[in-house]
């Protein structure tokens, strides 16, 4: 179906807020694409999955590439999240056509309500402080690459279902597990995000469970979201960015239910 000019323009404006997102919080584009796509547009919830990963694809190695070449990457010590998480990604999409319209809803809502509460607690910066001080996590630094294995496969498995990119998992596991700094850690997840969301795409694609031209249109302003984000992330507070988003996601989480009941 052709896409009338106001759909046209959401897509534009939701795909630069993707991209902006995720570029300064290693957010994804699913808590905004997918219930946008499902709840506006009328499309079904697998094949949005597929889109959104499309997106977090581009716009982690657009993004990724940025922050690489500002020295803020440190791709190496990933190498066992990015084999094993494709792996995840590729299986993890192969059960997302299959599984149930109503209860990839329920689950995906649930998500969006979880994550725009945490982000509107706390932002961004702060709740890495704040578990910080709570937690100690020698035993997992201990065991880092069994971590990294058994972790780098559930994070793509839960990807490739959920058309959540993976990158936030994977920055905290950076951030707690090897210290990396927030930008340090918000850099490499995104390239490690590319190698995610490409290979469930692959597979989200295969089952025919992918909408081009939304993809396309939303990803070219995800890119331009992204390449913003990235040059101006020591200027934006991610704070505050942080918890306009988790307004976002609560408010799409609630609409995605509303869809749902009526």
């Amino acid at each position: 179906m052709p896409l009338d000019i106001y759909s046209l323009l959401f897509l534009l404006i939701v795909g630069f807020v993707s991209g902006l997102f995720i570029s300064i919080c290693s957010g994804t584009a699913a808590g905004i694409m997918i219930p946008f796509l499902t709840v506006f547009l009328d499309h079904s919830i697998h094949k949005s999955i597929g889109t959104s990963l499309f997106i977090d694809g581009l716009v982690g190695i657009t993004a990724g590439l940025i922050f690489f070449k500002n020295k803020k990457t440190k791709i190496k010590s990933t190498l066992p999240i990015i084999v094993f998480s494709i792996m995840g990604a590729v299986i993890g999409s192969f059960f997302t056509s299959s599984a149930p319209e109503t209860g990839l809803n329920i689950y995906i809502g649930i998500l969006l309500l979880v994550f725009g509460i945490v982000l509107m607690y706390n932002g961004v910066q702060k709740n890495v402080d704040f578990i910080k001080s709570k937690y100690s996590f020698d035993f997992l630094k201990k065991n880092k690459t069994l971590v990294f294995v058994v972790g780098g496969f559930l994070v793509g498995l839960f990807s490739g279902f959920t058309g959540f990119g993976g990158a936030a998992f994977v920055a905290v596991g950076l951030i707690f597990i090897l210290d990396f700094d927030l930008h340090t850690a918000i850099g490499t997840s995104l390239l490690v995000m590319f190698f995610i969301a490409t290979s469930g795409t692959i597979g989200h694609v295969i089952r025919n469970d992918f909408i081009f031209d939304v993809g396309l249109i939303s990803g070219m302003a995800a890119i331009t979201g992204a390449l913003a984000g990235s040059l101006f992330a020591n200027k934006i507070n991610e704070d505050k960015l942080g918890r306009i988003i988790g307004l976002l996601l609560l408010t799409l989480g609630i609409l995605l239910f509303f869809r749902l009941l009526f």
